[in-house]
């Protein structure tokens, strides 16, 4: 299938701009979902109304014959990201984040109150964005698309931000886990260092 993705002439800025598209087309599909849940060919229905809308087709992309539910993982973790994964720059951030994430659901499952559920549920899906976005930095392995790799990692660091926001919401409600947040910001803080270094390298990078 042909994608935006095979373009390697892009800069950072091109592939930031695509990537916010990406981003704004997945929260419109989660808008247009329940209207289209269980119709015959709700996939389909779907894909049609967001590709009628200039701002959310990708650029330069031929969706014929995507399938949006298609399998896309499977069981075997090395999957995405491919087997060495573990030995690529940025792999323990993935990792540092992959902890960070399993201690958040433990808290969330055990320590959280019924009344801030919400504001719990909303760090998970934050914290499984970041996990999804560094898999995709480390899945890119070639010189020709160190831009890509820059704009993530750059998505990283904006997401970083939220993430850290909406940890001190929960912190503000509920004052008991203050110890225990204010160490998931601190390890936050440092894979932002991490990944600041890991841009500043691959600009640097001859």
């Amino acid at each position: 299938m042909k994608s935006h993705l095979d373009n390697k002439q892009w800069n950072e800025y091109n592939w930031e701009r695509e990537i916010r598209r990406d981003e704004k087309r997945i929260s419109r599909y989660f808008q247009e979902l329940p209207l289209c849940m269980d119709l015959p060919g709700e996939e389909d229905i779907i894909m049609k109304k967001l590709m009628a809308q200039p701002d959310l087709v990708p650029t330069n992309a031929d969706w014929s014959g995507f399938v949006f539910g298609e399998s896309f993982f499977e069981d075997d973790e090395d999957f995405l990201i491919g087997g060495d994964w573990k030995q690529r720059k940025g792999a323990d951030i993935f990792i540092q984040l992959e902890k960070i994430a399993c201690e958040w659901n433990v808290i969330f499952a055990s320590e959280l109150r019924t009344a801030n559920m919400k504001e719990g549920l909303s760090v998970i899906c934050l914290m499984g964005k970041q996990l999804s976005r560094c898999a995709d930095m480390l899945g890119i392995d070639t010189d020709d698309m160190r831009p890509l790799k820059i704009s993530l990692a750059k998505r990283v660091l904006a997401d970083i931000n939220e993430l850290v926001g909406a940890l001190r919401n929960v912190r503000n409600k509920q004052p008991n886990l203050e110890q225990k947040i204010n160490g998931f910001i601190g390890h936050l803080q440092n894979i932002r260092e991490k990944t600041i270094d890991i841009i500043d390298e691959l600009k640097n990078a001859k």
